[in-house]
């Protein structure tokens, strides 16, 4: 930019007692000004800038990112507010009835399905576990939402049933929309996402009477839930592909370190932590009938026979002791041909 283009842009300063190495500074100053402005329109309050900067374009909630690429409304997913729920397992997710039945996966109907496929589509869409619709081979949609009960069984008789000849089909076979289902996977999102343990996928279980998306204690640090108020978002994957790299890549199960540097990301809070102290202190003694009730809790997943620990007290009857609860569950999912933990750790509780 020469100089007799900047003194037409700035045409205040031409003229006068300032030398021309000042105005070209107080131009380069203006300049450089203009440039922090469009960067950042805080930057800079000597020079005039009407326009919003890059930074408050991207920024805050009315930004780019968050106005347009975050919080938008897509098929195939649910929101909802999250609660706690210690008796679910880790990989899991507490689905009301209502998101169930609104939500469908396309299954291809094979002679090893077609029987559990047409019960479902005689309950229809109303009725759980029940069907949305049915797509035939050339691509139709049938939606049941409309037909009647007999009308519903004529079509689940035809599952199996070829096509015409003279129909020009696309796919081998038919596909029923069933309702979502226990076992499902399904991603679970707390916003904002700012890693990519935000993102984990889980197993379903649909819950009846329950209104909320239900989560075990051990993934809140993942998503920085603290039920307060908190929603999540759920979406179900629509194809068996995203439904094996759910199972593969993305489940829980492989979100225990986190990325950043390697710590710990899963684990007991809150609620969990304070159940373990007062579960283990010194003179909680428990009979039989709830030491069992509470081992079978902590163990419902295990297979195999449990080995339970004799009694801590005796006479003038057995008791068990909280910490041999705890003992239980460990000695029992640690391998026989492992030795037993040793833990040595430092704690900021005084021993009185």
């Amino acid at each position: 930019m020469s100089m007799v283009l900047l003194q037409r842009r700035y045409p205040v300063w031409v003229g006068g007692s300032a030398t021309d190495a000042q105005r070209a500074d107080k131009v380069w100053q203006l300049l450089q000004g203009s440039v922090d402005n469009m960067l950042d329109s805080t930057t800079n309050d000597e020079v005039h800038h009407v326009a919003k900067g890059i930074k408050q374009i991207i920024e805050k909630k009315e930004g780019l990112f968050r106005s347009n690429l975050m919080g938008k409304r897509v098929n195939f997913s649910a929101r909802s507010v999250l609660a706690p729920d210690p008796a679910i397992a880790v990989d899991e997710v507490g689905v009301p009835l209502d998101f169930a039945q609104h939500l469908h996966f396309p299954v291809e109907v094979t002679p090893w399905n077609a029987a559990a496929l047409r019960k479902l589509v005689i309950n229809g869409p109303h009725v759980y576990p029940g069907a949305h619709m049915i797509e035939s081979e050339d691509g139709r949609i049938t939606h049941l939402r409309g037909l009647t009960e007999e009308q519903r069984t004529a079509f689940a008789k035809k599952l199996l049933t070829p096509p015409d000849s003279t129909i020009a089909t696309t796919r081998p076979c038919k596909i029923v929309y069933r309702h979502l289902m226990d076992g499902d996977l399904v991603l679970m999102n707390r916003q904002p996402t700012l890693h990519r343990p935000s993102i984990q996928a889980h197993k379903s279980r649909v819950m009846k009477g329950v209104r909320v998306l239900r989560m075990p204690y051990a993934n809140c640090k993942a998503y920085n839930a603290d039920f307060d108020g908190d929603e999540m978002n759920l979406h179900f994957p629509q194809n068996w592909m995203a439904q094996s790299e759910c199972a593969t890549l993305i489940t829980t199960h492989n979100q225990y370190l986190t990325p950043k540097d390697g710590a710990p990301l899963a684990g007991l809070v809150q609620d969990c932590v304070v159940a373990g102290v007062l579960l283990s202190v010194r003179g909680k003694m428990f009979e039989r009938e709830d030491y069992i009730q509470l081992v079978n809790v902590a163990m419902q997943d295990y297979n195999c026979p449990i080995n339970i620990l004799p009694p801590a007290i005796l006479k003038p009857k057995k008791l068990w002791s909280g910490k041999q609860i705890i003992s239980t569950v460990l000695q029992n999912l640690i391998p026989q041909k492992n030795a037993l933990p040793t833990f040595r750790f430092k704690t900021s509780v005084k021993a009185e």
